[in-house]
């Protein structure tokens, strides 16, 4: 009967460590589940934000892209095709200095 009782016992020991160490497996792979998922979290905030920018600087370079328009159409309107001429020159210039 000792010996039964030894054997269960043991047998108890061994079921406790095997469901321990399933659970701290699974444990394991929940926070590495967790940290692939905060690190796309952080890649997907990081791309948000330069598309923001980008945003930004499209709607800067078409306010921009309009007063250029206007102020072209004024100088050809009134047939000052010399101004406008040194007008595209300059930001003909200017787009190449910062494209460099």
């Amino acid at each position: 009967m000792l010996t039964f009782a030894i054997l269960l016992t043991i047998s108890q020991i061994i079921a406790a460590y095997l469901l321990f160490r399933h659970e701290a497996r699974k444990n394991s792979q929940l926070e590495h589940h967790s940290d692939l998922l905060a690190l796309r979290l952080k890649a997907l905030k990081q791309e948000t934000e330069l598309l923001q920018e980008n945003l930004q600087a499209a709607r800067i370079l078409r306010h921009d892209l309009r007063h250029h328009y206007r102020l072209l159409y004024a100088l050809l309107s009134e047939g000052d095709y010399s101004a406008a001429i040194e007008h595209i020159g300059k930001q003909k210039g200017e787009i190449l200095t910062k494209a460099l």
